[in-house]
């Protein structure tokens, strides 16, 4: 299968190289001001690191999936800056969840996570088919807050409490965009993937 590769604005996203996962790594050891909004309670499993990088090695050994569940970001620069990934609420192939880690600091502040995210969403609202996307967060990630308001995702469910971080309670949230909202926002986009398609 041929890689993929899409470009939008100032962002590519493509398919994972051997030559990523020391990005990874890195971005687990020293460069991890992400983790205290992605996920700051991954951080004290002392396996995490090492169970982590040796899931993106076999991955790398297994045949490229007609849909992708995770692609690379990188600036048009070249840098390789972060990640997108999609999986399933639950094993719940009616709720396909997505997700984004722009790790690398120096490019943060740069609109270039809402402009992944939402060439990630068109990706995938093209591929699957599916009437709504979700995504999932933590009430003390507000840097993903606002870039699900950004992208038009509307809270669908919020779980009261649901994570305890540096000893205080944060609540689980769950957000939902319906792909005719996206595509009504995004007539640029909606016109590429016509086209990818055609």
């Amino acid at each position: 299968m041929e890689p993929l590769v899409l470009q939008y604005q100032d962002i590519i996203l493509r398919d994972r190289i051997p030559a990523d996962i020391p990005d990874h790594r890195r971005w687990l050891s020293t460069e991890t001001a992400w983790l205290e909004w992605d996920a700051p309670w991954e951080s004290n499993n002392p396996n995490f690191i090492s169970r982590y990088l040796e899931h993106m090695e076999r991955q790398l050994q297994e045949p490229l999936p007609a849909i992708r569940r995770t692609l690379e970001i990188c600036h048009r620069d070249g840098t390789h800056i972060g990640l997108v990934n999609a999986y399933y609420i639950d094993g719940d192939r009616e709720r396909l969840a997505v997700g984004i880690g722009l790790r690398e600091s120096s490019y943060w502040g740069k609109g270039l996570g809402t402009m992944a995210f939402r060439l990630w969403l068109a990706y995938l609202f093209a591929a699957t088919g599916n009437k709504g996307i979700y995504c999932q967060t933590w009430s003390g990630n507000i840097r993903m807050m606002k870039l699900a308001g950004k992208c038009c995702f509307s809270l669908w469910e919020r779980k009261k409490d649901f994570r305890q971080v540096k000893g205080q309670p944060f609540d689980a949230l769950t957000y939902v965009l319906r792909r005719e909202v996206f595509w009504a926002m995004h007539p640029d986009l909606a016109q590429t993937f016509q086209q990818r398609r055609a």
